[in-house]
Order: structure tokens, then sequence, then C-alpha cells
């Protein structure tokens, strides 16, 4: 079995001790530009999103100290519970690092869901990323192709999430749905779908760019 690693101070992924790109190195072309902001800031803002993120993850576990957790990262967590009370969420990945045998990239997957929206008669597959920006971005659902590329290239996916399980390889990619949910301080929510279909090729365009400039570097 190949060894995958990831280093949480440096956010470097690597298998068998190889350097791997990640998706938000990869979509660098398309991102948002943020350099008139001050770097301050925008270190604050990564921190709390961080913060944010960590406490989602324990409150799925059943781990989340309420009255131990800051205020206003609480706030967001309060969005999220209702979000998954709104939508029945069943959790059945959660910040999953997965890599691409094939392509040779990788990623972690924020949540991946079971939802029952509003007139749904069943409950569908999401991949979720949670946010703390209020606005969603059209590079966003191309992350997000980028992370259901990661997950549908997985051969046994059954060690990952039991409850996922042996469904996973009924499942095309294509059912598998993309959003946004965007946590405020008000304890609200927004959910925003990604339904482009040229987002997975804006994706592979953007790693064709980043193996270009890895080659030519």
């Amino acid at each position: 079995m190949q060894a995958f690693t990831f280093d949480e101070a440096s956010h470097v992924y690597r298998l068998d001790g190889h350097r791997l790109p990640s998706v938000t190195e990869i979509l660098a072309p398309i991102k948002p530009d943020f350099s008139m902001v001050p770097p301050a800031v925008l270190e604050a803002k990564r921190a709390f999103g961080t913060a944010v993120h960590l406490a989602c993850e324990l409150d799925d576990l059943g781990e989340l100290d309420d009255d131990a957790t800051d205020p206003a990262v609480m706030s967001c967590v309060q969005a999220w519970r209702r979000f998954r009370s709104d939508t029945g969420a069943t959790v059945v990945m959660n910040e999953q690092r997965l890599y691409h045998p094939a392509l040779r990239f990788a990623g972690t997957l924020d949540r991946l869901a079971y939802l029952r929206m509003k007139g749904d008669d069943q409950p569908s597959t999401w991949l979720l990323d949670i946010k703390t920006g209020a606005e969603p971005m059209p590079s966003f659902g191309v992350q997000l192709a980028g992370y259901r590329l990661l997950l549908t290239a997985q051969e046994d996916p059954g060690p990952l999430s039991s409850a996922f399980g042996e469904a996973f390889r009924s499942i095309g990619a294509d059912s598998i749905k993309r959003a946004s949910v965007h946590l405020d301080a008000s304890g609200g929510y927004r959910f925003h779908e990604y339904r482009d279909p040229a987002d997975e090729a804006t994706f592979m365009a953007c790693l064709a760019i980043h193996r270009f400039k890895e080659k030519h570097a």
C-alpha cells in the first residue's frame, strides 16, 4: 500500500515521499484576487475559517465542548447545526483527505452527505464545502469538481466510510451534487449549488497549467 501523508504545518500532501499538488494550489489561476487585502486581515480570516472547520468537525463527531468554544465560532456552529437539521443531513465523510492515483493530486473534502432537500422524495448525495465568507464564487464550483474527481477515483471506498459502503460503486459521478454552505456570525447559513458541467473541464485545464509550470520551472 502506498504511503499517503499530510503535513499540517506546511499543508503539503505526499505519496510515497513525493509531493502532490493540492486542489487549492491547482486552482491558483482562477482563485479570487485578495492582493489588495492587508496580510493581517487575510491571516485573521484564515485562522477563523480554520477554527470554524475544526469546531464543525468536532460537532459532527459529537465531541464539541460548546462552553469552551469561542462565541463567534459557536455562532457558525449553530448555523451548521441548523443546516443539518433543515436538510436531515447524514454525514458519511468528514474532512476526508484523498489523492488521485492517476492524476497525482490531493485534497481534503469537507463533507460528503446525504441530504433531503425541499421537494425531494429521496435523499441525494452531496459534496459540501463549508465557507465562512458570505459570497459564493465561480471557482468554488471548480474546487468541488476537483474533489469529486478525487472521490470517484477511489477503488475501495469502504474503509473511508462504512456508512457509504458498497452504495458508492453504483453512484455515477454526475449524480453527486456539489454545493457550498456559507455560515455566518448571526447563526444563519446560505446554501449554493454548483451545476456548471464545464467545472470539471476547467479544473483539468488548471491541472494542465500546473503541470506545465512544474515541467518548465
